[in-house]
């Protein structure tokens, strides 16, 4: 699927937005092992940009990269205005330092329908 999409982006160019979209959903969905490269290119393409920082945590922490997780989530906390989403991603922040795993299928579900 990703090779496809570099195909199409070497003719049209994919953007952030749309990487962001299969980092997402894709992470949600189960196979965040597959989607980290559309991540990965999401930030390259926008990396000041918090939401895409915010999916990337999502499946850095689906993948075991913790630490990158928690990065990810600490940015996305320092700079939202999303008093909401600053406390559950704070939140996850803090489950992810002691070791304890945030993304329940009912998180995971619930995220989906957000």
């Amino acid at each position: 699927m990703l090779e496809e999409a570099d195909a199409l982006n070497s003719l049209w160019g994919v953007s952030a937005a749309s990487w962001n979209i299969v980092c997402w959903y894709g992470s949600l969905r189960g196979y965040a092992d597959d989607v980290i490269q559309a991540c990965d290119r999401a930030v390259d393409l926008e990396p000041d940009n918090i939401e895409i920082l915010d999916s990337r945590g999502l499946a850095r922490s689906l993948i075991g990269d913790i630490d990158g997780a928690i990065d990810d989530f600490s940015t996305f906390v320092r700079e939202t205005n999303d008093e909401n989403r600053r406390y559950q991603r704070q939140n996850w922040v803090q489950m992810l330092q002691v070791g304890e795993n945030p993304f329940t299928e009912e998180v995971l579900q619930m995220l989906f329908i957000d």
